[in-house]
Parts: C-alpha cells; sequence; structure tokens
C-alpha cells in the first residue's frame, strides 16, 4: 500500500513542473475531419472506425518472457541511481516511473505464481532492485518539488511535523497528514488516537520533572569529564571540535 500512496504522491508532484495529463487529440481531431469528408454531413458513427487505445496484448504484459520461465535464475542489471536520474527531465522521470511501475506489478504476478505452483521465483532480488529504482526516482521528485516550493513560496511545500500527545500525555511527533472526514466525525480515528485525561496531568509534571533532573545530572558529568580533561591534556582546550562541545545547555 506504501507504493501505491508513493505513486499518487508522484503523480501529483508534477503538476507543478507543467507535466501534463491531458491526452493528445491531434489523431482524434484529423481522424473527424477524414470521416467528414468521406461520409459527408451524415448523422454516421465517426468513432467506430478508430481507437487512440495502445496495441494490447491480453494478460501476457503481467507475466514474464516465456522463455525466463524455466530458468532458474534471470540476468539482470543494477537499480538506477541517484546521480542518473538528477540529470534526466521531468518528462523522462515520468515515463521511467510507469516502466519501472509496470515491470513491478510483473515481477509481482509471476511471484505469487510461482508460490501457486510451489516453486521458487527466479531471482526475487529483481523486486527490491525496481523498488529502490523507484524509492530513487521519488528522492529526486522531492528534491524538485523542494527546490521549486522555496523558490516560490518560500516554504518546503512537505508536511509538517507537530508535537502532541498520546494518550498517557506524553508528548511525541506526528507527521500531519489529510483525512477526508473531520477529526470530530472520524471515529477510527478518534478510537486509535484518544485523547488524556485530566487525572495524568499530576503524574505528566513529576514524569517531566524527572526528565529535567536525570539530564541536568548528566550535563553535569559531561561537563566535570571535560575539566578533568582539560587539567590533563591542556592543549584539548584551544581544539576547534572541544570549543564547539565545551559548553552543554543547563536546566
Amino acid at each position: 500500500m506504501a507504493f501505491f500512496k508513493s505513486s499518487f504522491q508522484f503523480v501529483r508532484c508534477f503538476s507543478n513542473f507543467g507535466v501534463s495529463r491531458i491526452p493528445q487529440l491531434s489523431l482524434l481531431n484529423h481522424q473527424l475531419t477524414l470521416n467528414k469528408r468521406v461520409c459527408g454531413d451524415s448523422a454516421l458513427p465517426t468513432t467506430a472506425s478508430f481507437s487512440t487505445s495502445t496495441t494490447r496484448f491480453g494478460l501476457d504484459e503481467f507475466f514474464d518472457d516465456a522463455e525466463n520461465w524455466p530458468k532458474g535464475s534471470v540476468k539482470v542489471g543494477r537499480p538506477w541511481r541517484l546521480d542518473e536520474l538528477r540529470i534526466k527531465s521531468n518528462s523522462d522521470l515520468h515515463k521511467l516511473w510507469y516502466v519501472l511501475l509496470k515491470e513491478r506489478n510483473m515481477l509481482l504476478t509471476m511471484e505469487e505464481h510461482y508460490i501457486q505452483e510451489s516453486e521458487l521465483f527466479p531471482s526475487p532480488e529483481r523486486i527490491f532492485k525496481v523498488e529502490e529504482s523507484m524509492e530513487n526516482i521519488l528522492d529526486v521528485v522531492k528534491e524538485r518539488d523542494i527546490a521549486f516550493n522555496l523558490l516560490e513560496t518560500g516554504k518546503t511545500g512537505q508536511p509538517e511535523k507537530v508535537t502532541i500527545r498520546n494518550f498517557l500525555g506524553l508528548k511525541y511527533e506526528r507527521t500531519v497528514e489529510e483525512h477526508s472526514v473531520p477529526q470530530s466525525m472520524n471515529r477510527l480515528f478518534n478510537l486509535l488516537h484518544p485523547k488524556y485525561d485530566k487525572y495524568f496531568v499530576r503524574f505528566i509534571n513529576l514524569y517531566e520533572e524527572k526528565k529535567r533532573k536525570e539530564q541536568s545530572k548528566e550535563n553535569k558529568r559531561i561537563n566535570q569529564y571535560r575539566k578533568r580533561m582539560v587539567e590533563k591534556f591542556p592543549h584539548l582546550k584551544n581544539h576547534e571540535e572541544f570549543k564547539k562541545r565545551e559548553k552543554v545547555d543547563r536546566y
């Protein structure tokens, strides 16, 4: 499911770079003009004599080549690297993504077929190489999307992280996500993310006080250790790396 979500994010990212998803209508207009010249102004159907779809091969595209079926292993190359993908245009990345997506669907279909036949799937590392290439494409598109948003709006445009409390009142970070149902009406979300009771406030304060004391003790221990090191090795006092870590924040 993560890759289906990534596929949607990938197509959505390309909207900033002007990659159009509108099908080309030049062939359709040409055929309609030709039918009008041949048939005149009659009410004959003008779309039954041609098709704008690509050539279909049935379900064969979901399976590997027949010559690879009896083989115990299939020779494959390495995945696409980030440096190789960065020099490609947005249109090329868009096309390469769907080539890899089609290849991944084929490999998953073949893997399921071999499992049903109780046989070993040849070269299962092909799936991981394809997924690695797809992840690299997502990283490159994310880099370009961040650069574009920083140039236009001054913000990265990435989902923000907020600090909230769980059902025990402990703080943690969570990435903001879009939901089709408001939080007040989302029963599943409220069931998985219940609010903590006011009774826990007392224990939350005690817990945070305990963490502050532990951190303060750790800072004192580090400072004392550094003082002993400076007394033993005076040359460390002028060391750049030592100066960066010389002071520790205290509560």
